[in-house]
């Protein structure tokens, strides 16, 4: 029993330490390793204060964003910003965030990148309208993701 709970611990050491080496290289020279290390541990910190997430979710970094975007704490005006976001991982992560509200799950639906669309569809909190019509979207993952997410309800 112990092992296996080693095992688990050390893959998600390994995954955080895998993201937390792409901030690093995303890094500015002039940042030293150390703040980016506060600042990608507190952006996903759902005890994170609403006004420190509302300002990393302008962040310079993208594993910064995308950790905002992420994190069920971070405040509406600070999502919306981020669905604008110019990297579809970020605007996925905001897709994909359980307090997304409704407005900006719509406009999500209607994204350029197919990625982003197939994150609104697979999202559980998603009104049955939205998801209409991304079942019939061009793309046939989204789609048929939106149907089984539709067959859910």
């Amino acid at each position: 029993m112990q092992e296996g709970k080693r095992v688990t611990a050390s893959a998600l050491s390994s995954q955080e330490t895998t993201e937390r080496a792409q901030v690093t290289q995303e890094a500015p020279p002039d940042i030293t390793i150390r703040a980016l290390r506060v600042r990608y541990i507190v952006a996903g910190n759902p005890n994170t204060p609403k006004e420190v997430l509302a300002k990393l979710a302008f962040d310079e970094l993208e594993n910064i964003r995308r950790r905002v975007a992420e994190n069920p704490r971070t405040p509406v005006e600070a999502l919306s910003a981020l669905a604008h976001d110019g990297k579809a991982d970020v605007r996925l992560a905001v897709a994909e965030n359980a307090n997304v509200p409704e407005q900006l799950l719509e406009q999500l639906a209607f994204d350029e990148d197919a990625d982003v669309r197939y994150g609104v569809a697979e999202n559980p909190y998603i009104p049955g309208p939205i998801l209409e019509r991304l079942a019939e979207d061009d793309n046939p993952y989204v789609a048929f993701r939106a149907r089984k997410t539709l067959s859910l309800l």
